[in-house]
C-alpha cells in the first residue's frame, strides 16, 4: 500500500497495518500455541524487519494481549481472576486481598516475574481503580476473525481487512503526524493518551476510537514495560502513534499539502536523519 504520509514523512521505521484475517501467511511470525509472548513483539518484527506477524486465541496466551488484539476479555472471568489483576495493575501484594494467596503465587511464579507480584505495576493506586478500569475503560472486543496480523504498510492490499496503522516515531515524527491529525479533526485534542497496558495501544483503544464520532490518534509505549521493549529494539526515543483507519484516510487526503511540506518541517528532517538512526 502506498502512502502519502511516508512518502512525506520518511520515518525511520516501517508504519505497520492491523488486520483482522480468517488466515495468516504460512511464513508469518507467530509463537507456538500455548507459548507465553507478549504481542508487542510482534509488532516490531513487523515494524523493524518488515515481517508479517500475528496471532490467534491459541497463540496468544497472555491476557492483556488478548485483549488488545481483539479476543476478548479474561481479566475478569472469574472473581478469582479479578482479584488476581486488580492487584497486577496497582501495587502488588500491597493491594491484594488476599494476601496469602497471592503471596502463593508469587512465590511460584519464574523468578522474572517476581518483582511484578511483589510490586505490581502501579498502573493504579488502588485495587478498586484498578478493577473500575478492567471493567470499565479497557475497551472489550471478541472479533470474529481467527487472526490479527501485523503487516507492513508497504505489504498491505486493498483486499486486507485493516483496522488501524501503528507508526513508531521519534518526537519530530511525531509532531508532524500530530499536526497533520490535528488539521483534520474538529476540536483541540487529536490524540487519546489511555491508560494501561501499551499493547491495549495498538489495538483496543484504536478500535474503540474508530467506533467514535471523532476518531482520534492513539499514542503509545509510556508505560515501564512498553519503554523497555522499544529501547532493545527501536531508538530509545521511540513511541509509538496509531492511527484508526478513517483516521489516517483523512490524514492521506491532506499529506500532500499539510506541515509536511514546510521549510521548517524539511530542516527538521534533514537534522533529525543525521542524528536518529535506526538500530541495526
Amino acid at each position: 500500500m502506498e502512502s502519502i504520509i511516508v512518502k512525506h514523512l520518511r520515518p525511520t521505521y516501517e508504519p505497520v497495518a492491523v488486520v483482522w484475517s480468517d488466515s495468516i501467511p504460512d511464513d508469518a511470525i507467530q509463537y507456538k500455541t500455548g507459548k507465553f509472548g507478549c504481542i508487542l513483539y510482534l509488532f516490531a518484527n513487523a515494524s523493524r524487519r518488515g515481517k508479517v506477524s500475528g496471532g490467534s486465541r491459541e497463540t496468544v496466551v497472555c491476557p492483556g494481549g488478548r485483549a488488545a488484539m481483539g479476543f476478548g476479555v479474561g481479566l475478569d472471568s472469574s472473581e478469582e481472576d479479578f482479584a488476581h489483576y486488580t492487584a497486577i495493575f496497582s501495587k502488588g501484594l500491597q493491594s491484594a486481598f488476599d494476601k496469602s494467596a497471592f503471596q502463593a503465587h508469587l512465590e511460584a511464579a519464574p523468578p522474572k516475574w517476581r518483582d511484578l507480584y511483589a510490586f505490581g505495576e502501579r498502573r493504579h493506586c488502588s485495587p478498586e481503580l484498578a478493577g473500575e478500569w478492567i471493567r470499565r475503560g479497557l475497551p472489550r472486543y471478541d472479533i470474529s476473525q481467527k487472526f490479527v496480523l501485523f503487516k507492513p504498510l508497504s505489504l498491505a492490499t486493498a483486499e486486507d481487512n485493516v483496522k488501524a496503522v501503528i507508526f513508531a516515531v521519534n518526537p519530530i515524527e511525531l509532531a508532524g503526524l500530530v499536526t497533520l491529525a490535528g488539521s483534520v479533526l474538529p476540536g483541540t485534542d487529536p490524540v487519546q493518551v489511555p491508560q494501561g497496558a501499551d499493547c491495549n495501544t495498538l489495538g483496543a483503544f484504536a478500535y474503540a476510537q474508530e467506533e467514535s464520532d471523532s476518531p482520534r490518534a492513539v499514542l503509545g509505549m509510556l508505560g515501564v514495560d512498553g519503554r523497555e521493549m522499544m529501547q532493545k529494539r527501536f531508538n530509545s526515543d521511540t513511541l509509538t502513534i496509531t492511527l484508526t483507519l478513517s483516521l489516517f484516510r483523512l490524514m492521506e487526503k491532506e499529506a500532500d499539502n499539510c506541515v509536511l511540506q514546510l521549510p521548517s518541517w524539511k530542516k527538521l528532517v534533514g537534522e533529525s536523519g543525521k542524528v536518529n538512526k535506526a538500530r541495526t
